[in-house]
């Protein structure tokens, strides 16, 4: 009779679980002044500046900007949707690392080898910073990845780039008091020991050479808990920059060595359990199959269709 009890609630258990709804607002500022950025940020980001996560059994939906994607761990499968040119690419979750590695365009060998070269390094610790956000109680924990100057730069320089990331998590008890919450952790839960995440980064970041290993291990770092990212402050400064200002060398006009070249804070706004149609996670019946890499290459709005006003995704 315990088995068969056991066995019921197996079955049932992805209709007990809670829907869940998560939406972000990220605001990115660049430096002025430095060749390839768009002063401020630019039209050009601000289609992917908002993003929504719906979770539902053993699906999750992510949309930001033209891209869409789709989990389902029962069949571990990777469905990314390209929503402008109306088609898409689904592939399994164990090709799907390698075929995204693929897809981005090839390092030249000197690149690679000035990437090899360079010493890199992450520190990581706790800050002891508590913040409530969207009603939730959240700590902070702080990373910061350093690239060094290639052997043979001038003594004095300083290292070549600065990533500071300053990531608020909910607390774990916070779980058991907030349903969205607990869903999001289940359905983390569920993928990491099914479909290794980590396996995943560790195959994309296999093309950096020397910068690969410390991203990879500051991302298993962050998502060691599983909790809940409910806010992300990102700055990049490089360092460089500045003592070479100091020793008179020229720097773009306006541009100021000392400040963050690019900013981003990422925050939740919305945390709901509302209900969500399953037909959300369907294919559209009129998209047509393409490759993941034709999707890749269609994921950002072009600059001429970024200058129109964007939906209000936002409104709660």
């Amino acid at each position: 009779m315990r088995n068969k009890w056991i066995g019921l609630i197996v079955v049932l258990a992805p209709l007990l679980r809670a829907d869940a709804t998560l939406r972000y607002h990220t605001d990115v500022k660049t430096a002025a002044g430095v060749p390839g950025l768009p002063a401020g940020g630019g039209p050009e980001l601000a289609g992917t500046r908002d993003m929504v996560v719906r979770i539902k059994g053993n699906k999750a939906y992510s949309a930001q900007g033209n891209l869409t994607s789709i989990m389902d761990l029962t069949t571990q499968d990777m469905t990314l949707i390209d929503t402008v040119h109306k088609r898409f690419a689904k592939v399994s979750a164990s090709q799907y690392a390698e075929q995204v590695k693929r897809a981005i365009p090839a390092i030249p060998s000197e690149a690679r080898a000035a990437l090899a070269s360079m010493k890199t390094s992450v520190d990581s610790r706790n800050t002891g910073r508590t913040a409530t956000i969207q009603g939730i109680q959240s700590e902070e924990h702080e990373f910061l990845l350093t690239m060094d100057l290639p052997p043979g730069a001038p003594p004095g320089a300083g290292p070549l780039m600065k990533m500071l990331m300053q990531i608020w998590t909910a607390k774990a008890e916070e779980a058991q008091r907030v349903p969205a919450l607990q869903e999001f952790q289940n359905y983390t839960a569920s993928a990491t020991a099914s479909m290794n995440p980590m396996e995943m980064v560790k195959q994309v970041f296999s093309a950096l050479p020397g910068l690969g290993d410390n991203l990879e291990s500051m991302i298993a770092d962050m998502s060691k808990s599983g909790s809940m990212s409910v806010r992300v402050h990102t700055e990049v400064t490089m360092p460089f920059l500045a003592a070479m200002a100091q020793q008179g060398v020229p720097l773009p006009p306006g541009f100021d060595a000392a400040a963050p070249v690019i900013q981003m804070n990422q925050e939740l706004v919305e945390l709901s359990t509302d209900a969500i149609d399953g037909a959300l996670f369907e294919i559209p019946s009129d998209y047509q199959p393409a490759t993941l890499e034709e999707i890749l290459k269609g994921a950002l709005p072009a600059p001429a269709a970024a200058a129109k006003p964007q939906p209000k995704v936002l409104a709660q």
